[in-house]
């Protein structure tokens, strides 16, 4: 019998369990499995944020086994104690809330969060059954992996900078996930060069006859790499792209390939996107009070209150106001009223504060999300969600409480220099809109919908935004952020009002903070002529940045300070030959100056000087002999286009196989990160697909893999195989989880430990504990009949107690909700909704649901009520203890 195909089983018990996973480990030899001369990864097992029993590592099992590889002489320095994020779990705090935190503090060992460090694509050899399919782009894995050794530590229980596209409708949608919606929708074809693409229609930005317009992209490229390099362009104004070496850029000599742009090249940008947007409709929030029908609520007419006045209270609670005001107004004790309330059956809300938002956003909605985007947090407080507004202003202040009010009835009250109110409700709001909670300067974002907003409502987005995060100096206005991504959606919305602005990095501290080091901010500056265009479309609220506004507005207005930036490319041969052929002497141009500069020093003229010249040369072609050329000097002083400098270009080894591209009907051109690209290769590196029992998960499009689990399973095990010199797994059953996995499980008492180097063989032995038939599972069959493990229970050895082994807990497998749903849509009735709900942007819906569900509904109410009965239990108050 090989090593490999042994699984060791012991029972243990709370006093003696990590002295027990020590004999466990010594009895399948690990140390003959994990080198000690090699580096080791423990890769840590979370599930769920919050602590539950049997869901994620338990701390005495990262305990034992911690103990046992210093005690038996692994260098510490060499442990590798890690874990990965999902969009429903946050590694540090489910690193805090499991207690795996003191453990590792108390040995020495650090917490490595897996988005934090160095991730690569990879190039498997091996012969993947789905995951090259699903990402032919490859997989991205952490670089950490490659060549270490790594112990798992499951449980028993049931089973970067990317191009965006301007779209018409103003969203933003990245290049990969465009080109792939329409690969999944549609039938996949092949030209002759081994190029993919699939044919459909989406409505996007792009370079007209007379600026920016609509058009159609009617075909959707997947394009192999095959140059040695690809081509870091970054502007002046802070816009990047990543694209091939042949990918043409538009400057004033026509189009230009990557490869022949230099520095100081000037090429086209978004200066200002027209489109026709519409209000939307808000997310509906439905809360427990929402639902509840008055007229089924059992009034009693024998109460001391009157059946009016009970319906009265039942409805101004409803309606969000406190127990206390009530009573108070209608002078009786709180104890009173809370007691009807309570005997009607009416849903309590604690803390909690019914969200009653307006159906379609508007000026006011967006101005409020300005103030939050800028000056606003989230947090969770006592069962509640605190939601914060830190600005010293009085003006500020009171419109922000003003909007608050009328909006969604509530009213935030001072907390320092904070006003704050509470509201559950408002932090499912805000998730609906697809914010990332709880905010953080690092990760605030627009929400997306914004983009597909009518001007005036960006308009007010702005105008709060820049209120709260904005100065105005002499040479401008600007904004500093930590968000990266929060500044080029800002860059993105001025432009649709016609302002242009620019993005550099700086370092910076936290003024209330003097004593930390610097960090790197994003900051939005307009200058310039833009800064008048800023005073007509957005403007401050704040009556003290206004009047600086105006003040600076009225100088470039009275001053000679021409652009040193914003100028018209015209070129002097062609400006000489329309000129002399309609007759104008330099005098009778009535800029002399102006044309000397332009033809003679190679100098190019301000916005407003070009515009003054094509309409002299305009006037005087009556006969058209020059219409084309003129058209031409038009176009490059379009207010649509900005003429951007290049400011850095770097060459570097492609790390993806593919590029993706768009065929527009007769533009061939869209808008990508801002910039005018021709047939542009959004650059797009899409992460790998890596489940738990490998050491990372998908980090981007990880609902693809879901419906062929399986079949990913069989390729973890030939990544494993390829990546690692030794695998071992450590297998915690001491509580086991019964049902609806992987979070919403019945804990069940095990008593049990396992450990293997046949990853394959551990969890069929836990199958058959559980009560099923390990080659009765497909990935374990599979994985059996490749040769990638042992399945077969028949030809596993048990060591340690085997009796332990031959046990069964006639487990039942149930799905959970959110599982039930995602099933629904994937194999049962809702299949044929499946591209729309699964391959879209609406795929949004999944981890907010999940969140939803999990966080908010199941473990308050169901969760918490196993939790206090496994705290009784012997494990229970184990893990208090920790």
């Amino acid at each position: 019998m090989s090593r490999t195909s042994q699984v060791a089983v012991l029972r243990t018990r709370p006093g003696t369990v990590v002295e027990d996973y020590g004999r466990l480990m010594r009895l399948v030899k690990y140390d003959q499995v994990l080198s000690r001369d090699q580096d080791l990864i423990l890769k840590l097992n979370l599930s769920w944020t919050k602590y539950f029993p049997a869901c994620s590592s338990q701390p005495w099992q990262v305990d034992g086994i911690v103990s046992t590889l210093l005690a038996d002489g692994y260098d510490r320095a060499r442990i590798f104690p890690v874990e990965n994020k999902t969009v429903v779990t946050n590694p540090v705090e489910g690193c805090r809330n499991n207690k795996w935190q003191p453990i590792l503090q108390r040995t020495g060992l650090p917490f490595i969060p897996l988005p934090d460090v160095e991730w690569i694509v990879y190039r498997f050899k091996s012969p993947l059954l789905k995951l090259n399919h699903i990402f032919p782009e490859g997989i991205e894995i952490p670089k950490m992996y490659v060549g270490r050794n790594v112990l798992h530590m499951p449980t028993v229980k049931c089973v970067h900078p990317d191009t965006e596209i301007l779209l018409a409708d103003g969203r933003l949608v990245r290049a990969e996930a465009l080109v792939k919606e329409w690969q999944v929708r549609e039938q996949l074809q092949h030209d002759a060069d081994g190029d993919e693409f699939s044919d459909g229609e989406v409505r996007i930005v792009s370079l007209t006859a007379d600026g920016l317009g609509g058009a159609h992209a009617t075909r959707f490229w997947r394009t192999p790499v095959t140059d040695p390099h690809v081509w870091h362009v970054r502007t002046r104004t802070g816009r990047q792209v990543i694209v091939s070496a042949r990918h043409p850029f538009l400057t004033p000599e026509g189009w230009k390939r990557a490869g022949e742009v230099r520095l100081g090249d000037r090429v086209a940008v978004a200066r200002r996107v027209r489109i026709d947007g519409q209000s939307q409709r808000l997310p509906r929030v439905r809360s427990d009070q929402a639902g509840a029908d008055l007229r089924a609520l059992p009034f009693d007419v024998f109460s001391s209150f009157s059946v009016e006045t009970q319906q009265s209270i039942v409805h101004r609670y409803i309606a969000g106001e406190a127990l206390s005001a009530i009573a108070r107004s209608l002078g009786r004790s709180r104890a009173a009223v809370y007691r009807l309330v309570r005997r009607l059956g009416v849903p309590m809300r604690g803390q909690r504060v019914f969200l009653r938002p307006p159906k379609q956003t508007s000026p006011d909605f967006w101005r409020w999300m300005g103030y939050f985007v800028a000056e606003g947090s989230l947090t969770k407080s006592n069962g509640s969600c605190a939601i914060d507004f830190a600005n010293t202003d009085e003006e500020l202040r009171s419109d922000y409480v003003q909007i608050s009010t009328d909006l969604f009835g509530v009213a935030p009250r001072p907390q320092g220099i904070s006003l704050r109110f509470y509201s559950i409700d408002f932090a499912f709001f805000l998730e609906a809109l697809g914010l990332r909670l709880p905010c953080s300067a690092l990760t605030k974002e627009v929400p997306d919908l914004l983009f597909q907003c009518p001007d005036h409502e960006i308009a007010g987005f702005l105008g709060a935004y820049f209120d709260g995060d904005g100065t105005v100096t002499a040479d401008g206005v600007h904004a500093t952020t930590k968000s990266f991504r929060l500044a080029h959606q800002v860059q993105m919305l001025l432009a649709r009002l016609g302002v242009l602005a620019f993005i550099r990095p700086v370092w910076s501290r936290v003024p209330t903070r003097p004593g930390r080091p610097k960090s790197m901010y994003a900051k939005v500056s307009v200058c310039g002529e833009d800064v008048v265009h800023f005073a007509e479309k957005v403007g401050f609220r704040c009556h003290r940045k206004q009047r600086k506004l105006d003040a600076l507005v009225e100088r470039r207005r009275a001053g000679r300070h021409p652009s040193h930036w914003d100028t018209i490319p015209l070129p002097p041969r062609l400006f000489r030959m329309v000129r002399e052929g309609l007759g104008i002497s330099h005098q009778g141009s009535g800029v002399p100056r102006g044309v000397d500069n332009i033809e003679n020093r190679g100098t190019e003229p301000t916005r407003r000087i070009a515009r003054h010249f094509i309409e002299l040369f305009t006037a005087h072609d009556r006969q058209g002999r020059y219409r084309d050329e003129i058209a031409y000097l038009r176009f490059l002083a379009s207010d649509d286009i900005a003429w951007d400098r290049v400011d850095e270009i770097r060459t570097e080894a492609p790390d993806v196989p593919f590029f993706y591209d768009l065929s527009v009907e007769g533009t061939e051109c869209f808008v990508g990160n801002g910039v005018l690209l021709h047939n542009t290769h959004g650059h797009s590196i899409t992460t790998g697909a890596i489940k738990n029992s490998f050491g990372g998960l998908l980090k981007e499009v990880r609902h693809y893999a879901h419906e062929f689990i399986h079949e990913v399973m069989v390729d973890l095990m030939y990544m494993q195989r390829e990546l690692h010199p030794a695998v071992l797994a450590v297998m915690d059953g001491t509580v086991m989880g019964d049902g609806a996995g992987p979070r919403t499980m019945i804990p069940r008492i095990g008593n049990l430990i396992l450990a293997s180097a046949d990853q394959v063989a551990i969890d069929a032995i836990a199958a058959k504990i559980m009560g099923y038939d390990p080659l009765g599972i497909p990935y374990l069959r599979m994985c059996h009949e490749r040769g990638l493990g042992v399945a077969d229970p028949r030809e596993i050895e048990i060591v340690g107690d085997a009796d332990a082994a031959a046990l069964n807990f006639k487990f039942q497998t149930s799905r959970s909700l959110v599982i039930w749903g995602d099933q629904l849509i994937r194999k049962g009735p809702l299949r044929p909704l499946k591209r729309l709900l699964l391959h879209s942007p609406l795929m949004v819906w999944a981890p907010f649901a999940s969140n939803v569900y999990h966080d908010w509904l199941w473990y308050p109410t169901v969760g918490r009520s196993r939790i206090r009965a496994f705290s009784d239990t012997p494990w229970g108050r184990l893990f208090e203890r920790y």
